[in-house]
C-alpha cells in the first residue's frame, strides 16, 4: 500500500486538472480514514483502477476546444469563427457571425456560445447571438437594454452577468443579467451597479462570487479590484492590482487569479500579477509572458493557462501559447490561422 500511495504525490501531478486531483485527494482521503476497504480507499490503493476510473469517468469530460470568434484582425473587422481541436491538434473553420464584431462578450453555457454585444462595423450594439454546439447554427436571442462594447462577461448557474463597459464617450457601470432557461434579461438596476464604471476590464468568477479587476475609467487606467456576491447583490473592494491596466488575459486556479500583459497606457507589458482570494493579496510573478501583449484572451484547460492572440509589436498576433503556473513554463500550440486581436475566446 505504501508504494501505491507514492503514486499521487505534489511532485508527480504538475499539469493535472483539479477534477483529476480531486478525485485522487479523496481516495487518499478514504484510505485515511476508514481503510482500504472503503471504495475511495480502493481508488488510492490501486494505481490501475484509478487510471481506469479517470479514463471512464473523468477524461471523457475534459475540454478538448477553444473557440474563437470574430475581432480584428489583416486589417479589418471578423465575422470568421474558428475552433481549436486539443485531442487532433487541428484548427477549424466553424460557421461566421451573422456579422462581423469585435470588442464583444463571450459565454458557454448549456451547450451553447453565447456571445453580446460588442461593435459591429458602424456601432456599438446591444444584439446578442447563440452558437448551438449540436445544431452547428448561430440564432438571435433577446438583446441587451443597453448598447455596450467591451463589457465584462461571468457566468454563474445558467445567468450571464453582463457588466459595465463603454457606449459611445460613456463609461458604464450597470449590470445586466441574462437567464439561459428562461430566455429572458432582468433590467439594469436589479443587479447592483459597480461601484467603478469602467471598460475593456478582467474578469473571474470563483464560487458564486464575481471579480472585476482594472480596466479602463474616467480617470485613466484602474487598478481597483471589487467583488460582486452574487448571493447577497452586493459589492465589495479589495486590494489593488500592483499594476494600472486594461485589456489583459485572466484566468482563474483555485482561488488564485492570474493577470497576464495588457497596456498600462504608454506600453504593452509582459508582467504576471497573481491574486490571492483567500489572504486578499497580490503577488507579482517571477515568471514573464513570452512577448508583451494586449488584448489577449485567456482559458484554463486541465490546469494550465491558454493565452491566445492579442495585439503585439503594433499589430495582431496569432499566437497562442500554454502555461503552466506551477512550473511557470511556456510551450506554444499552433498558431491561429488569422491573427486576431478585441476577440472573444471560451472552451469546452
Amino acid at each position: 500500500m505504501t508504494t501505491a500511495m507514492k503514486v499521487f504525490t505534489s511532485s508527480n501531478t504538475i499539469g493535472w486538472s483539479p477534477l483529476k486531483k480531486a478525485v485522487a485527494t479523496l481516495g487518499l482521503a478514504g484510505l485515511a480514514r476508514i481503510g482500504e476497504e472503503s471504495p475511495a480507499g480502493l481508488l488510492a490503493g490501486d494505481h490501475w483502477l484509478f487510471l481506469m476510473f479517470y479514463e471512464i469517468a473523468v477524461k471523457p469530460r475534459m475540454v478538448d476546444t477553444l473557440f474563437v470568434c470574430g475581432g480584428v484582425g489583416n486589417g479589418k473587422v471578423r465575422n470568421t469563427v474558428a475552433t481549436y481541436t486539443i485531442s487532433m491538434n487541428e484548427w477549424h473553420d466553424a460557421p461566421d457571425l451573422p456579422e462581423p464584431r469585435c470588442d464583444h462578450g463571450i459565454a458557454f453555457v448549456d451547450g451553447r456560445v453565447f456571445v453580446l454585444g460588442g461593435w459591429i462595423p458602424g456601432s456599438i450594439t446591444n444584439t446578442c447571438i447563440t452558437f448551438s454546439i449540436s445544431r452547428n447554427k448561430w440564432e438571435v436571442i433577446p438583446p441587451m437594454s443597453i448598447k455596450r462594447s467591451q463589457p465584462g462577461i461571468a457566468v454563474v448557474g445558467d445567468r450571464i452577468f453582463v457588466i459595465g463597459g463603454t457606449k459611445s464617450c460613456n463609461i458604464l457601470d450597470t449590470v445586466e443579467v441574462y437567464k439561459v432557461s428562461g430566455n429572458t434579461w432582468t433590467a439594469p438596476g436589479v443587479v447592483a451597479p459597480m461601484p467603478t464604471p469602467r471598460f475593456n476590464f478582467g474578469v473571474a468568477v470563483i464560487g458564486t462570487r464575481i471579480f472585476t479587476i482594472g480596466g479602463f475609467g474616467k480617470h485613466g487606467h484602474l487598478t481597483c479590484v471589487e467583488v460582486h456576491d452574487t448571493e447577497t447583490n452586493t459589492w465589495t473592494k479589495l486590494s489593488p492590482m500592483p499594476t494600472a491596466r486594461r485589456g489583459m488575459a485572466v484566468a482563474v486556479i483555485g482561488h488564485q487569479i492570474w493577470c497576464f500583459g495588457g497596456n498600462d497606457g504608454h506600453m504593452n507589458l509582459d508582467v504576471i500579477e497573481v491574486f490571492d482570494v483567500d489572504k486578499n493579496e497580490w503577488t507579482t510573478s517571477k515568471f514573464k509572458m513570452t512577448t508583451p501583449r494586449y488584448g489577449a484572451k485567456a482559458v484554463v484547460i486541465d490546469g494550465m493557462i491558454w493565452i491566445i492572440g492579442g495585439y503585439s509589436h503594433d499589430k495582431p498576433i496569432n499566437l497562442v501559447e500554454i502555461f503552466v503556473p506551477e512550473t511557470g513554463t511556456w510551450t506554444t500550440a499552433p498558431p491561429m490561422r488569422i491573427p486576431r486581436t478585441e476577440h472573444a475566446v471560451t472552451a469546452f
